[in-house]
């Protein structure tokens, strides 16, 4: 029994030192660049007025299930393009352009079966829906590396943005409210520890319709809202679960979560799963996977409670203060 992500093989926590250790790297001293290191995209100040924001992210291990059949290729790239456009909005800019990577053993065995062909079209439509031009990329056979049938892709997106619209976390104030949009599955986060105790054989059905569906694209569902609601915050939930929320904090700025409306008895199928399985702590749980939620926005009080609604958002809660999450009975630090 793998109890939790650590024990699969993954340490976050060694992965967030790492960052840490190596922020003073990140341009720092460029007064244009507007993002911190823990930033979801860096933020460049093109002329005082327009920004340029980019991101760069890839799919993890997911990609190991899609090659046994599991998930599609196209699938896999709109988890590549989501991945990368899912942290251009967090910062409030529009995704406007993006490039893959793709590294693998064999051109000529990754081509049987029209491989390429099909992440292509997967990659162009994911890039129609979220509004972004794909304008190139970069293949790369590399054996001795990788066996003859692997492969590994990698994303890179850009996005624009008025100086108006840059989401600043500074912006977020306790008593603001939380809201969140459902995700589709883990989307492409924790796949070391799920097939550590997902069998890819009994359970292929089960994997096929609640751990392998692509990650959602939250783009158009973001641009339309900003339109008609002003947002503090937003947070894309990935790698470390909630604790997501709680990454810009640092010294000078600390902030608190209170998820009260966000039940651990509403959690999807597949979470329920990964937990009897596992034996994981529900603060495990919410610290590795979005169990269930996606994309979170921290928005003032006063904001149209309809209006949320019907934009598909769910309230979850309030920010409050301290350096904590308050989820399900458990507290994240």
């Amino acid at each position: 029994m793998t109890k939790s992500y650590k024990e699969s093989g993954v340490d976050t926590e060694a992965g967030d030192q790492w960052v840490e250790q190596i922020a003073g790297k990140f341009g720092a001293s460029d007064k244009k660049l507007l993002s911190s290191f823990d930033s979801y995209s860096a933020v460049y100040d093109i002329d005082g007025t327009k920004h340029l924001a980019l991101s760069c992210d890839g799919v993890g291990t997911k990609v190991l299930w899609s090659k046994m059949g599991l998930g599609t290729v196209a699938q896999v790239a709109q988890d590549l393009v989501a991945m990368n456009v899912n942290d251009l909005i967090c910062v409030g800019a529009t995704p406007t352009l993006f490039m893959d990577y793709i590294a693998l053993g064999s051109l000529e065995k990754i081509k049987e079966g029209g491989f390429l062909d099909s992440f292509l079209e997967g990659l162009s439509s994911s890039c129609a829906k979220s509004g972004s031009l794909l304008v190139g990329g970069e293949t790369a056979e590399m054996p001795g590396v990788y066996a003859p049938e692997a492969y590994d892709v990698a994303g890179f997106a850009v996005g624009f943005l008025e100086s108006t619209e840059f989401i600043n976390p500074t912006n977020i104030k306790p008593g603001n409210h939380l809201y969140g949009w459902r995700s589709s599955g883990p989307h492409s986060n924790g796949f070391s520890w799920l097939r550590k105790l997902f069998d890819a054989q009994k359970d292929s059905s089960f994997i096929k319709e609640h751990l392998m569906p692509p990650t959602r694209l939250y783009v158009e569902d973001f641009l339309k809202l900003k339109k008609q609601v002003k947002v503090n915050g937003a947070f894309h939930i990935t790698g470390s679960g909630f604790l997501n929320l709680l990454r810009f904090n640092n010294k000078d700025f600390s902030l608190g979560f209170d998820l009260s409306e966000l039940k651990h008895a509403e959690a999807p199928e597949w979470a329920v799963e990964l937990q009897k399985r596992s034996g994981a702590s529900t603060e495990d749980m919410y610290s590795s996977m979005n169990m269930g939620w996606g994309f979170v926005l921290a928005v003032d009080e006063s904001q149209d409670k309809e209006s949320l609604k019907a934009h598909g958002l769910t309230k979850l809660g309030v920010v409050t203060e301290g350096n904590q999450v308050k989820v399900a009975d458990v507290t994240l630090t």
